[in-house]
């Protein structure tokens, strides 16, 4: 069978997605890496419909080329409630509007609600292929409404192609009834140019005082499911074992006052640091400060889950130990016993036990970074990913093209 991806000298895609870097998030992360390489390997284009976040003019003027176009209206949705649907006839009229006016071979869609949603329609009156990305989250936190799983199921069903991000998200969807020929799994890659081992920055360790200390990491958006309560409940047992501690919290979220506020209550002022939101380019560096990273991401009730972890991945790329949750994708991000450690998000106890564990024996902690490195630069590339995402859309072009 030829390859579909050589045959399609040229793919104009369209994507669409309800936020975007600099947002922070991992899914966006995600999406730039795939699209970055995309475009270094192949002659396509890449126009991506977005929404207005804190910082985006001047990334956009950083990050836009000719053949990588970013257009961006309205503002992220809150949340996924009915009283939000209203808000996505505007970004479909805005989508139909921006294919009126181009061209383009293919349609992809980084969040259900609306952007996929409005995907359908697009994919109907354009007659454009389509590709839905989904991370596991999308169908935990629609799984107990009343309503939604009906209109989450209606547009995985008109998708020609779903890629899931992980394993968590394949799983649920099979679950839901999607054929497994229509799945594609591509996981997160890491990039390798930007994350790889190096000392530490002398600054960063002056400015945050971690001279002779332990150093504990997290990073990730101050919300429940990261994990962030129960790693400060382990800590003053850790401080018995291991009293040159710091640990330094890296992100922003609604659940900062209530953390700052453990933080007094556990006498733990003088360990823990919140440094706020630091930089794609300024993360290594502390990473590299790091001698071990901890998320201990857990399941919400409300279905909000940690789909695959890429942390994981970037810290394992600095030649760290980790310590995840034994929660949604984060079992496919760490090698239990060998990258790091796999803990009940719910047990203070068990966290502690291994915190301690690798802060006090730095030969185990420097074996799992160093297994952790191997197994990135092994199983880890973007650009393979990229390539996959190329073929899938190559493959789905020429479908449409044969049947029109």
């Amino acid at each position: 069978m030829p390859d579909s991806s050589i045959a399609v000298e040229r793919i104009h895609h369209l994507a669409m997605a309800d936020s975007y870097l600099p947002h922070s998030g991992g899914s966006r992360v995600y999406y730039a890496n795939l699209y970055k390489n995309l475009l270094l390997a192949y002659p396509d284009t890449v126009t991506l419909l977005t929404k207005k976040v804190p910082g985006w003019q001047e990334f956009d003027r950083t990050e836009s080329t000719e053949r990588f176009r970013i257009i961006r209206r309205f503002r992220p949705l809150p949340n996924w409630k009915y009283q939000q649907l209203p808000k996505a006839l505007p970004q479909l009229v805005h989508a139909a509007g921006t294919i009126l006016t181009g061209t383009y071979d293919c349609l992809h869609c980084g969040d259900l609600f609306p952007q996929a949603l409005n995907g359908v329609f697009l994919r109907k009156l354009f007659h454009l292929p389509l590709i839905i990305f989904c991370h596991g989250d999308e169908i935990s936190q629609t799984d107990k409404r009343r309503y939604q799983p009906k209109v989450r199921d209606f547009i995985y069903r008109h998708a020609d192609a779903i890629i899931a991000a992980n394993q968590f998200a394949y799983e649920g969807l099979v679950r839901i009834g999607i054929p497994k020929v229509r799945i594609r799994k591509l996981t997160p890659g890491v990039d390798l140019e930007h994350f790889q081992p190096g000392p530490r920055n002398p600054q960063l360790i002056e400015q945050y005082g971690l001279a002779g200390k332990k150093v504990l990491l997290t990073v990730a958006r101050l919300v429940s499911r990261k994990g962030h309560k129960i790693v400060l409940q382990a800590l003053p047992k850790v401080l018995r074992t291991v009293p040159d501690l710091k640990y330094l919290i890296a992100g922003e979220g609604p659940e900062k006052a209530h953390l700052e506020q453990m933080v007094g209550e556990l006498g733990l002022g003088d360990i823990v640091t919140f440094v706020g939101d630091i930089s794609h380019q300024s993360i290594r560096e502390f990473y590299n400060a790091c001698d071990v990273f901890v998320m201990v991401n857990r399941l919400d009730p409300d279905g909000d889950v940690e789909s695959f972890g890429m942390v994981f991945t970037e810290a394992n790329a600095m030649g760290k130990a980790v310590i995840g949750g034994r929660s949604g994708g984060a079992v496919e991000a760490v090698v239990e016993g060998q990258t790091g450690f796999l803990v009940d998000p719910d047990s203070a106890e068990e966290v502690a036990e291994r915190l301690i564990t690798l802060l006090t024996s730095e030969e185990l902690a420097q074996r799992m970074g160093s297994a952790g490195l191997r197994r990135v630069h092994a199983d880890f590339n973007w650009i393979t990913r990229a390539h996959a995402l190329r073929e899938i859309s190559a493959e789905l072009v020429m479908k449409w093209r044969t049947a029109v």
